[in-house]
């Protein structure tokens, strides 16, 4: 099974817990609308309790591209 993940941050075993949160669906039976929905619902409970780290790759890691426009570098 894979599972790629997109984003521009990831809050602490948030990616453990969408990986078994999208098996356990997914072994239930569920269908794409239901993992949208435990996505954007606000109860934690809803989901599974984070899958093991074994088998978990991180893969590649992006960066755009630097502008100093956008950096404030504050001196005290």
């Amino acid at each position: 099974m894979c599972v790629e993940l997109v984003a521009n941050r990831f809050l602490r075993k948030m990616v453990r817990v969408l990986v078994a949160t999208a098996i356990r669906e997914a072994a239930a039976g569920a269908g794409e609308d239901a993992l949208l929905e435990l996505m954007v619902a606000t109860c934690r409970r809803a989901t599974a309790p984070p899958a093991p780290p074994d088998g978990l790759s991180l893969v590649d890691v992006g960066y755009t591209e630097f502008d100093s426009q956008i950096c404030f570098i504050l001196n005290d």
